[in-house]
């Protein structure tokens, strides 16, 4: 019989549990001790994977204010630190790179469908350094945000991308820009690469269940080593409705028989015997938190020691629309 706390293997990595904790925001930029200590609280806790809050490639992004900035001149002391912190409990940690908009120069948040082939090389190796800043902090591997609204995201989306070159109109030319980086990272650098992907879309003309799984075979085959799901405004989606929960883990379940790496599914999950059933009557094997971390950071714990429970996460979104690493409540 299956549980969270199995020990298991995750492409290339070895976790102590099937839980993934996925950070967002970050909000204590100005507080290091207190990013430290809530790091130190959540890899002491039991959880198997650490996904890092966003990190910002670029300094005028539209989540600047609430994600640490690469080019901050105490990042990489930052970063080092909380890998020292996690490695020390042997959590493995990946760095999750995002952004919303792309500058050029003065010109600010360029369009999809206005940027020249220049720009594509441009936000390729500004990844590409970005990648190279984490591994020298020595994290474990990267997220690259290919779900949400990110732009990435909607890079790879025909809702947005209405590009006649080689990098728009099939999935093959809109993925092209994330395939062609993925190529370059797994060919130079030793880290796991995780790619955090839409289920599906919703919107009329979007990416449905079926483009997402061929795009997730596209990732794989030129490198990904592990699949995170989401789906756009995740999550406000989950407060909870049981038909989204089961049209995700219709989707999860598919993927997984599509594709040969690890699958992450979240979404508000926070009850230790639902995640138990579901691991034992579908074919998941790994379960993202994120909101149950900010209600509580070593919920984990209590957990284990009872074999039983329930995160106090009130999941009212707060930490989400306001942007915070801290609860509301607690």
């Amino acid at each position: 019989m299956k549980t969270i706390f199995d020990k298991c293997e995750f492409g290339n990595l070895t976790l102590k549990s099937r839980i993934i904790r996925t950070g967002l925001w970050e909000s204590q930029q100005n507080d290091l001790n207190a990013i430290y200590d809530r790091y130190d609280k959540i890899a002491s806790s039991g959880v198997g994977l650490i996904i890092s809050e966003l990190y910002s490639i670029y300094p005028k992004d539209k989540f600047i204010d609430h994600s640490f900035r690469m080019d901050s001149l105490n990042f990489m002391t930052m970063a080092g630190k909380i890998v020292e912190i996690c490695h020390s409990y042997d959590v493995p940690i990946l760095g999750q790179i995002e952004f919303i908009k792309y500058n050029r120069g003065i010109d600010l948040d360029i369009d999809i469908n206005d940027l020249t082939l220049e720009d594509i090389r441009q936000i390729q190796s500004d990844i590409i350094v970005a990648v190279q800043k984490l591994q020298i902090a020595g994290f474990d591997g990267i997220q690259l945000a290919l779900g949400n609204n990110f732009f990435l995201s909607k890079f790879i989306n025909p809702y947005f991308n209405q590009r006649t070159d080689d990098y728009g109109g099939n999935t093959f030319n809109r993925s092209r820009i994330v395939l062609e980086l993925i190529k370059v990272l797994k060919n130079n650098f030793k880290m796991h690469i995780n790619c955090h992907v839409n289920a599906y879309d919703g919107r009329k003309g979007g990416i449905n269940q079926n483009e997402s799984i061929e795009i997730c075979k596209l990732l794989e085959k030129v490198g990904c080593d592990s699949i995170q799901i989401t789906r756009p405004l995740s999550p406000l989606y989950f407060t909870k409705k049981e038909s989204e929960e089961e049209k995700l883990i219709d989707y999860s379940e598919k993927l997984i028989s599509s594709i040969n790496v690890p699958v992450i599914l979240g979404g508000g999950y926070n009850n230790m015997n639902h995640m138990n059933e579901l691991l034992n009557n579908t074919k998941i094997e790994y379960l993202s938190m994120y909101r149950p971390f900010i209600a509580d950071e070593t919920f984990l714990k209590d957990w284990k020691s009872d074999g039983e429970g329930k995160s106090r996460c009130l999941m009212c979104n707060n930490c989400y629309r306001t942007k915070t690493s801290t609860c509301y409540h607690f």
